[in-house]
This record gives C-alpha cells, structure tokens and sequence, in this order.
C-alpha cells in the first residue's frame, strides 16, 4: 500500500469528517499503525470514495479526475 500512498497511511483519514474529529486525537502523534487501528475501530473515518486502480489509489471525490476516468 506505500507505493499507492505516497503520503502514507494517514492519506486514508477524513481529517475534517466528524467521526475522525470527534476522537479530538492530533494524527501527528500516532504512528501508522495506529492510525490503521483507528481506522479498523472507526470505519466512518476512512476518506471516501476509494477506487483503487491497477496503478493507483482515488481518495475522495474529484468530479475532474473522475471525467478524465470515464
């Protein structure tokens, strides 16, 4: 997945969705794995959507890059 996420695990994170917000946690003070085990705990923090590609990973939507898709 570290090829896929060229910033790593907490490009998985809705930072400015309420579930993530509401655990009032500073993402910067955890390591990776503990952001996956957040996000195993609270599925409703993962960013969406998430189409994953042959040869990348969307996080969230982009109606551009979805267009350039179709």
């Amino acid at each position: 997945m570290g090829l896929l996420l060229q910033g790593g695990v907490r490009e998985l994170v809705a930072l400015r969705g309420q579930h993530w917000r509401a655990q009032g946690v500073d993402i910067a003070t955890l390591t990776d794995e503990e952001v996956l085990d957040r996000l195993l705990d609270d599925p409703l923090s993962l960013r969406r959507p998430l189409l994953w590609l042959p040869d990348r990973l969307l996080l969230g939507y982009s109606a551009e890059t979805y267009r350039e898709l179709g």
